[in-house]
């Protein structure tokens, strides 16, 4: 064993952590728990203050298909489509024989959530000012300004989840923002957009989105961008299939999850070796 090998992250040695070993146990709650914690969208800027909350409209040049799926684009377009499929297959990687983000049809999930009746919310949202802001001084809504709506408000890093998604900008907006950002700052760095890069390019790009040192990103900042493209990375790869992830029920075979089943018998829950397939809720609805 090497020197970091002594230094295990929960339980974990520290050369093998990855992205992938780090989604399992991820993906195995947000299973369970059916949904993922919001966070706030970083948007507080002078531009994001005078966006509108309304649907962004589909693009042109919104043609054939998912990247990595036969599904049609409905939100994205072709090119966004492409750029998604590339982040999130960064993100929680795989292959044909095993299988990740790009062959679960991730970005089907988010094209789906995006272009959805509900404008891609999921969670409670809060379009108006004050915002919070992570702090280890929090202070209360009273002591924030009365006039200033976009001022924001200190609150402990126990309380976020409380908050749930708050921005000017709903996703729509902050997808098509963000994922313009990504390719701007691919450019100032190599000279390509992200999906021309090489995955060690793309890899870099990602790991500075994700410790906040990415430049160039406004509403939304480049952390907040990348932890929302996490978060809906891990629902596309274990929500049902009928929300366009998890096709084949890749994700669910990945951690061992058995899905929508009708029952379960005594001798089934007693059994140490018991195993079944996964079973989506076309399935169970149809009998299967």
């Amino acid at each position: 064993m090497n020197k970091q090998d002594d230094h295990p992250v929960d339980g974990i040695p520290v050369h093998a952590l990855s992205r992938r070993t780090f989604l399992k146990g991820s993906g195995a709650a947000a299973a369970a728990a059916g949904a993922v914690t919001a966070v706030p969208l970083g948007i507080h800027s002078a531009a994001a203050q005078s966006a509108t909350p309304e649907a962004t409209p589909a693009m042109p040049g919104m043609t054939g298909t998912a990247a990595g799926s036969n599904a049609p684009v409905k939100f994205f377009t072709d090119s966004e489509s492409k750029t998604v499929d590339a982040i999130v297959s960064r993100i929680m990687p795989g292959s044909a024989d095993d299988p990740g983000a790009h062959e679960a049809g991730v970005v089907t999930y988010i094209d789906n959530k995006l272009h959805g009746t509900n404008l891609g919310y999921d969670l409670k949202t809060y379009q108006q000012g004050p915002f919070l802001v992570t702090s280890e001084t929090p202070t209360t809504v009273e002591a924030a300004s009365a006039t200033d709506i976009y001022h924001t408000i200190p609150v402990g890093s126990d309380q976020q989840s409380r908050y749930g998604f708050q921005s000017t900008l709903g996703p729509q907006e902050a997808y098509r923002r963000g994922i313009g950002f990504v390719d701007a700052y691919a450019q100032s760095k190599f000279k390509k957009n992200f999906v021309d890069l090489t995955t060690d390019q793309q890899d870099s790009i990602l790991t500075d989105m994700a410790g906040g040192k990415a430049t160039g990103f406004d509403s939304p900042d480049g952390k907040s961008f990348f932890t929302q493209l996490r978060n809906d990375t891990i629902e596309g790869m274990f929500s049902d299939p009928m929300y366009g992830g998890n096709q084949n029920m890749v994700g669910w075979k990945l951690i061992g999850y058995p899905g929508a089943q009708h029952r379960y018998t005594p001798d089934d829950i007693n059994n140490a070796s018991f195993h079944r397939d996964p079973m989506n809720l076309a399935q169970m609805i149809g009998g299967q």
